[in-house]
């Protein structure tokens, strides 16, 4: 399996895996220091991936979520969890920004999604030769950042996430996910992100991913499968891929 947008690093030790798509991200950091940074992160597992040296954190990096859950209790939200952590605090003292994507007072899901994706617009607009970085993480459906598999309607999967003129979308995945009510960044803005750091561990998802990677599946089958059109993922993973 040789995909050259895709860099593979697997162990069956779940910490090895954990600690090299740390390292990993760093590097990309710090590597971008000098440049506009706009870092969104995954929630899940991959919010495991923020104990980071906060060397790497500056006045250059704009952080957010990749998708967000959409709810009255604010524990529900990704950026509310994302602001309890360590990594937020060191990030606010390091003089980071943030798209804080929490739910405001009478904030209707349509709103919130208009306003994730004005401020993803701003940034791009402000920062043309910025850089986008992401954790990336999977689900055991195949389900990566906020997009739900529709095997049963490409259509709407379609209509919904890769509308090319839009980068967020809001909708109601309804019995496909415990959290229903989702707001999240879309297929044609996955395609613009400059480097993804994927990780996904756990022996349920073990077949879905390698499906994903080696065989020619359809958006609405198994989102993750946009990896294989992106422009740099660095895939972290304790499932043997070869």
């Amino acid at each position: 399996m040789f995909m050259k947008n895709i860099s593979i690093f697997q162990d069956k030790d779940v910490s090895s895996v954990k600690q090299a798509a740390i390292k990993m991200l760093e590097k990309c950091l710090v590597k971008n220091k000098n440049s506009k940074i706009l870092l969104l992160l995954s929630g899940g597992s991959a919010f495991s991936l923020l104990s980071l040296n906060k060397k790497c954190l500056n006045s250059n990096v704009t952080v957010g979520m990749l998708d967000e859950r959409y709810s009255d209790d604010p524990q529900i939200n990704n950026f509310f969890q994302l602001s309890l952590t360590s990594f937020f605090a060191i990030a606010k003292k390091s003089g980071c920004k943030f798209i804080d994507t929490k739910v405001n007072e009478k904030e209707s899901i349509q709103d919130l999604a208009f306003r994730f994706e004005k401020q993803l617009r701003l940034w791009k607009d402000r920062n043309p030769n910025g850089k986008i970085i992401i954790t990336q993480g999977m689900g055991s459906d195949g389900h990566t950042a906020g997009i739900m598999p529709y095997p049963e309607n490409k259509r709407l999967f379609d209509k919904l996430f890769e509308t090319e003129d839009k980068w967020v979308v809001d909708y109601d995945a309804g019995k496909k996910n415990s959290y229903p009510l989702r707001i999240t960044t879309t297929i044609p803005f996955i395609k613009l992100i400059d480097i993804s750091i994927m990780y996904v561990v756990g022996k349920e998802k073990a077949n879905v991913l390698k499906k994903a990677l080696s065989e020619n599946i359809s958006h609405n089958i198994f989102p993750i499968a946009v990896v294989k059109e992106m422009k740099s993922v660095f895939l972290f993973t304790d499932v043997k891929i070869n």
